[in-house]
């Protein structure tokens, strides 16, 4: 006959999974949130520098580049960086690839790019690009020390800009096109 400690004790021993939204994070999951954090910083930053373009907004918005001795210049290169070694990676793996006699579209080829952060390192770019283009002095000097420390130059951003120019869809219909083809284009003359 069972004791009185084994009536009490639960029948089944079904573990409980937890919901998605309850599931506790791994580093895969906080890895890939930070991820998507930033991408989304650098697309909101590029969209205030194409949504204000003169006066007063626009000097605060560039000085917030030059505050904590350029602190957020030195984070947008870092993040250059980073995607643009991933962007490297991926268009060597697809080379890789294309010996291995599996044919693929120019097309595909760009998807596959943009996946692996192509599109993020474009909006850098644009981000580059306006800050350059502002004529800030110190601005200018900072991102070209950077540039020289990682052994890049002013090219490899037109390289990234080219691209991104060239690959403008006319989702907003062939003027939207143009006028931004005319920016990216404006931003590479200047670089």
């Amino acid at each position: 006959m069972p004791t009185d400690e084994q009536e009490t004790a639960p029948t089944t021993t079904t573990p409980m999974k937890p919901s998605e939204d309850e599931q506790i994070p791994t580093s895969k999951n906080k890895k890939r949130s930070k991820e998507e954090l930033e991408e989304r910083l650098i697309s909101l930053v590029a969209s205030l520098f194409g949504g204000i373009l003169k006066g007063s907004r626009r000097e605060r918005l560039l000085s917030k580049f030059v505050e904590n001795e350029f602190e957020k210049i030195d984070r947008l290169m870092e993040l250059y960086m980073r995607y643009s070694n991933r962007v490297k990676e991926e268009s060597e793996r697809l080379n890789d690839i294309e010996l291995d006699d599996l044919e693929m579209d120019e097309e595909e080829k760009y998807n596959r790019k943009l996946e692996s952060g192509l599109y993020s390192l474009q909006l850098i770019a644009v981000i580059l690009g306006h800050l350059w283009t502002s004529e800030h002095p110190r601005i200018r000097a900072r991102i070209e020390l950077l540039l020289k420390q990682q052994k890049l130059t002013k090219n490899d951003v037109k390289n990234v800009l080219q691209e991104y120019h060239d690959n403008i869809g006319d989702l907003d219909g062939p003027d939207e096109k143009e006028k931004a083809q005319a920016k990216i284009m404006r931003f590479i003359t200047a670089l």
